[in-house]
């Protein structure tokens, strides 16, 4: 905590943020010292800034700065302590309804659902025309107004902390509800609590000044809202005494401003992708882009001097170090590299999916002769999928889970141009037969289908507008060796069938040797062999190959391709007097 505290305050937004808001608290609680009385009349009314009355005098002869500067003590006041009741209520009530689940939830989430339903601004109108007036009024019309939109919040927050495995630890170990909420699930909400408690604030300073300006308040009291609304009253607005009203209105929107930019900082803070880096400096040896070369024969994709930086705090990061290599039409050419080697990173760029933190730094990447990291807009959304498509690592992320597959199959063919559903279902259909599943299927959801069906689906949409290369990220992950050498099999045979080319990324060294024509090893971001399959199992050059392939002593000429499996063997389990057969699997 205080290092992120530490961070917090080296941050820009947070630092101007957090200046301002201290600015104002000292003003809330010192000011009031140094001004006159705001309820006496010491001037004339609507007398405009003067040497006596800096900022003008109302419409009632009292000072506009002394009204100013007393308003924010109440004003903040309220505002911060709603922001924190709000974020504290929201927080217990939506962390036990999540943590604890059944009838406990479904009375917190029907009482929760009861108050969302309700306007909140109109309740708010209701509960502070009937309470007593004074502050206390306000921060209890407030609360109860604001609560249960947090409650939902952080109720998903543990929701999806729940399942993790140091809760389910936690629980093992013997350790109370009390303390593993305490102690394992709000520590991994500090931001959410933070930035949630940050706006909670912005939204109780608006919706005071709101309802005191309409005169739901008290009236006699000084308050920002107050100042407004005897504003109106005194007609500032139609005598053009301008100075009644602005000093009061520039307040709350700095307030406002301020608290925006700590929040925004909290959530930048907290979430890496949300951080706005300093792109790296290019090499000056960089040359210029050319968008159209004349193709290569026998080339189809090249990759030239490639190097990729990510930006962090301490500067930039290489991750793809001047690597280089041809992908020829129809060729399977893999790339093997233990995890963090810049693989997974090459085939982002290809598509134009790196980060935002990371950059081409140097090199091209020609697709027929284009460079598509030259590509933008309209030009590169064209380009993906048409010519260049990949299957993801984890197809049930890939996969939209509330969305048909034919919905996803219309949504991929109508955005390049394809708008008939009915011409989309019955492409969908022809694509789920090609990879092997029941055209049937297209009406059926991810959700319904076991791993190795939903990366069919995954190929099937990867195929969907017949491209040139297909990009394989990991493809097999999770997924048992059978269904791995079924789907390696079917890709193989729609290769052929189709013509295209694959660039195939994964760790499997045994794998990749079994499928691909040539392969690229990488270690730390540089690419340092390139062979194929058979040069490398029989005699790799590079030592860092040389390790790998000894850690799959197994190898042999017998891994040259895969078998042509349809379904999965027939297991059985020998004992001394029983014999067991699995059943025959199909699809997993």
């Amino acid at each position: 905590m205080r290092d992120f505290l530490r961070r917090l305050a080296r941050h820009r937004k947070a630092a101007v943020g957090g200046s301002l808001l201290l600015f104002f608290l000292l003003l809330a609680v010192v000011g009031p010292f140094f001004v006159m009385d705001p309820t006496e009349l010491v001037g004339r009314p609507h007398q405009p800034p003067n040497a006596a009355h800096w900022f003008g005098t109302t419409g009632q002869g009292q000072d506009v700065l002394a009204q100013t500067v007393v308003g924010a003590r109440e004003t903040l006041a309220v505002g911060f302590a709603v922001g924190a009741l709000v974020t504290l209520i929201g927080a217990l009530v939506g962390i036990t309804s999540g943590y604890l689940g059944r009838r406990v939830d479904d009375v917190l989430s029907l009482t929760t659902n009861v108050f969302l339903v309700i306007p909140g601004m109109p309740l708010a109108i209701v509960l502070g025309a009937y309470l007593p007036s004074g502050p206390l009024r306000m921060v209890a019309v407030l609360t109860v107004a604001g609560w249960a939109w947090n409650a939902r919040v952080f109720r998903a927050e543990s929701l999806a902390l729940r399942g993790r495995d140091f809760v389910s630890a936690a629980v093992v170990t013997g350790e109370s509800h009390s303390r593993i909420v305490s102690r394992e699930l709000l520590p991994n909400m500090a931001s959410l609590l933070g930035s949630s408690f940050i706006g909670n604030t912005l939204y109780a300073v608006g919706a005071q000044v709101g309802l005191e300006f309409l005169g739901l308040g008290d009236v006699s009291a000084v308050t920002w809202g107050t100042n407004l609304y005897w504003a109106a009253n005194d007609a500032a607005l139609l005598t053009r005494s301008w100075w009644i009203f602005v000093p009061t209105g520039l307040c709350i929107a700095l307030v406002g401003f301020a608290l925006t930019l700590v929040s925004s900082a909290i959530d930048e803070m907290t979430n890496p992708a949300l951080r706005v880096h300093k792109p790296a400096a290019l090499p000056a040896s960089t040359a210029p882009r050319a968008h159209l070369e004349k193709p290569v024969p026998g080339v189809l994709l090249r990759v030239q001097d490639l190097c990729i930086d990510y930006a962090t705090e301490k500067g930039a990061s290489r991750v793809v170090d001047s690597v280089s290599f041809d992908v020829a039409p129809g060729e399977v050419f893999g790339l093997a590299g233990e995890s963090g080697s810049g693989k997974s990173t090459i085939g982002s760029a290809l598509l134009g999916l790196l980060p935002a933190s990371a950059r081409v730094t140097q090199g091209r990447i020609l697709f027929n002769g284009m460079d598509v990291t030259a590509l933008e807009g309209p030009a590169l959304r064209a380009f993906r999928w048409r010519q260049v498509s990949m299957v993801f690592q984890s197809a049930m992320s890939a996969l939209n889970p509330v969305l048909t597959l034919g919905e996803q199959f219309h949504d991929t063919l109508a955005a390049h141009g394809r708008v008939s559903r009915a011409a989309s279902y019955a492409r969908a259909r022809e694509l789920l037969g090609m990879v092997g599943l029941s055209p049937d299927l297209v009406t059926a959801w991810p959700h319904q289908l076991s791993g190795g069906m939903r990366q069919r689906v995954g190929i099937a949409l990867a195929l969907a507008l017949e491209p040139r290369l297909v990009i394989m990220d990991e493809p097999t992950t999770a997924l048992d060796v059978v269904v791995q050498k079924e789907l390696l099999q079917r890709m193989v045979e729609l290769k052929q069938r189709l013509g295209f080319a694959m660039l195939f990324i994964t760790h499997d060294l045994p794998l990749l040797l079994a499928l691909s024509d040539r392969v690229g090893v990488l270690q730390g971001g540089k690419l340092v062999e390139v062979d194929t399959s058979a040069n490398l199992r029989a005699g790799a050059r590079h030592p860092y190959t040389q390790l790998l392939l000894s850690s799959f002593p197994h190898l042999s000429a017998k891994d040259a391709a895969p078998p042509p499996v349809q379904q999965a063997p027939e297991l059985s389990v020998s004992r001394p007097s029983t014999r067991v057969a699995a059943i025959p699997g199909g699809h997993r």
